[in-house]
């Protein structure tokens, strides 16, 4: 549970197939998808494509509701190792600029600790400077990465 400075109560439970609409409802055009996916998945954006990421088992898809079960944000989550690694983090574009990209972050950085990481891996697209700057006061530092300039590379030790 995280809450907010404007007293709203933060929390995470796995993705529900029924929330894949909602987050491809904030992903409006290529570019968006681009700073969701990178160039994983294609635009149009389809459940299938979304849902298909996290079928293999050792990737979680968890969203962020408020205390009105109002969805938030989404972020996957995956364990190798001692280091989760964190990806497809987007939040409600009606939500941002208040808060809960940070809360999203630190939700997300608990529950790495909670399955036993000792470090917190993800990759952000370079030019996305909201998203570098959120990680960025949540602690993560970035990593060396010369053969994709067009991303950082980006990682936390807990």
């Amino acid at each position: 549970m995280r809450s907010l400075s404007e007293g709203v109560m933060l929390s995470l439970r796995q993705r529900a197939d029924a929330d894949i609409s909602t987050v491809i409802g904030w992903v409006p055009d290529a570019r968006a998808l681009y700073l969701f996916t990178g160039s994983r998945l294609v635009w149009p954006l389809t459940m299938d494509q979304l849902a298909a990421m996290t079928v293999t088992g050792d990737v979680s898809a968890f969203v962020m509701v408020d205390d009105g079960s109002l969805l938030i944000g989404h972020f996957d989550l995956s364990l190798a190792d001692d280091t989760a690694r964190i990806g497809r983090v987007i939040v409600d574009p009606a939500k941002r600029g208040r808060g809960y990209g940070g809360a999203l972050v630190s939700l997300a950085i608990e529950s790495a600790r909670s399955l036993g990481a000792r470090r917190v891996a993800l990759n952000v697209i370079a030019d996305n400077a909201p998203a570098v700057a959120t990680y960025e006061r949540a602690g993560f530092q970035q990593l060396p990465m010369a053969d994709r300039p067009d991303v950082r590379s980006m990682a936390l030790t807990l």
